[in-house]
């Protein structure tokens, strides 16, 4: 739980979209997330498909397959100690071939989306968080 609590200390420095680099736990990381549909902004209330489109750690891609990710949403204070609003197990899907999971947001407004990662076994990537502002738009 400490370095949970670290990792989290370390992503929450300076808040930025996940398109956009920062320095984080694991070393200067970049990656987006997507929302369907078309990546248009969520909507409260209405399940939506987020999927990872790419993963970079010091310049170097990695394969969104061969991580474990979690997306964690806050609406107010983030903190390791604190439930998320909402959260995602991503789980590569089949028939996409994509890593995506489902999530709900309950209310509209600003989320901050944490990215957890860490590698599937057998697989060279290093553990990351990413972080960034997702607007939830009312239903």
């Amino acid at each position: 739980m400490r370095s949970l609590v670290a990792l989290l200390a370390t992503a929450f420095l300076g808040l930025s979209g996940l398109a956009h680099p920062f320095q984080g736990g694991g070393g200067y990381v970049e990656g987006q997330v997507d929302f369907e549909p078309n990546d248009a902004p969520p909507r409260a209330g209405i399940p939506t498909v987020a999927w990872i489109e790419y993963i970079r750690i010091g310049g170097r891609p990695f394969n969104p397959k061969d991580c474990f990710c979690t997306l964690l949403f806050y609406q107010g204070q983030v903190s390791a100690r604190v439930q998320p609003d909402a959260q995602v197990q991503m789980r590569l899907n089949p028939r996409t071939g994509r890593v995506e999971g489902v999530v709900l947001f309950p209310k509209p407004g600003p989320y901050f989306l944490v990215m957890l990662g860490r590698p599937l076994p057998g697989r060279q990537i290093p553990p990351f968080v990413m972080q960034a502002i997702v607007q939830v738009l009312p239903r």
